[in-house]
């Protein structure tokens, strides 16, 4: 059995855990620069859509909600929470900042010991939890989903335990939604009449793979119940960086966007070196302030190709800057 251990609104229940005051009322976290909406409380998600950018969000609803700026107490919270979860489970797979896989083999009672670990965890850091529990990754995502919608399971979904629930779930499950599976290749599939998990499930593995790839092969299997994925299939090196930013305020200096490519170009190679990737080109791009409809748009790019490919920061630097 494998478990995912998923923080609940995660960025809202941190903000909450260091002021209890809001508790209860419609948080949203902002990007960086403070200009898009990153996460919501439940509260506010009737209100916010996400990504929406704050200068949008009406006068009207502003007055009712709390707007805070992301910071560094999140990565933090999430080592806190699990090394809790670490006491109870031999195995711990961290997915993301907020989310991790766990071995449950072994436990009598399942459920029970979820819902301990569930208690624990709030009691300890004061973030509440949700645990997916099924035979596979992939299904313990779809578990993870019915444990956060669903109050009446406290928190902890089973869905061994259920087979009707299980297809209930995966036939309301659009293509898209499954664990792996990109807006692209969501699109592509439903070209060929699979619009649901459901249908996904029921997909000739070989057809899937020939068309697509081994790791939506795997998926397929993986709904179906066969565990075949690891975090390291889900983990391969990125083919693309990227980094950008967006100024806090409008300018026009070059010394401004010759310090910003520096910056860029220098964690780039720093991300390459951590998955030991070398980058055959740099692409440079600009964009000005889309939101801003009264200035004119102007959003250029280049590729500058690297004589060899590298990884070393200087290198790079100097093509960015080039293509700037």
């Amino acid at each position: 059995m494998i478990g995912l251990v998923d923080c609940n609104n995660f960025y809202a229940s941190c903000e909450r855990v260091y002021n209890p005051k809001l508790e209860g009322q419609p948080i949203g976290i902002l990007s960086n620069n403070d200009g898009c909406v990153i996460a919501r409380s439940n509260e506010l998600k009737p209100l916010v859509p996400m990504g929406m950018p704050a200068f949008k969000i009406l006068p009207a609803i502003r007055k009712q909600v709390t707007l805070l700026s992301s910071n560094y107490v999140y990565g933090d919270m999430s080592r806190r929470v699990f090394n809790t979860v670490r006491d109870y489970t031999a195995d711990v797979e961290s997915y993301s900042i907020d989310e991790a896989f766990i071995a449950l083999d072994g436990f009598s009672d399942v459920i029970s010991h979820c819902q301990h670990i569930r208690a624990v965890v709030k009691r300890d850091t004061g973030i509440p939890v949700s645990i997916g529990i099924a035979s596979t990754r992939t299904l313990a995502k779809v578990a993870n989903h019915i444990a956060k919608k669903q109050t009446s399971y406290l928190g902890v979904c089973y869905l061994a335990n259920d087979s009707a629930l299980l297809t209930e779930t995966l036939k309301q499950f659009t293509v898209g939604e499954v664990w792996g599976v990109g807006r692209c290749i969501a699109e592509k599939l439903q070209t060929l009449g699979i619009h649901t998990a459901w249908d996904l499930r029921q997909a000739n593995t070989k057809q899937i793979r020939q068309q697509f790839s081994v790791v939506l092969e795997h998926t397929v299997l993986e709904l179906q119940g066969a565990s075949c994925i690891e975090l390291d299939d889900v983990s391969t090196p990125k083919q693309n960086i990227m980094t950008s930013r967006s100024f806090g305020q409008l300018t026009g200096e070059l010394f401004d966007l010759q310090e910003a490519i520096r910056v860029h170009a220098s964690r780039v190679a720093e991300k390459l070196r951590h998955q030991h990737s070398v980058a055959s080109a740099v692409l440079v791009f600009l964009k000005t302030n889309r939101f801003r409809e009264d200035v004119v748009q102007y959003h250029p790019s280049i590729v500058v190709s690297l004589s060899l490919p590298t990884d070393n920061s200087r290198l790079i630097i100097q093509a960015a800057q080039k293509g700037l």
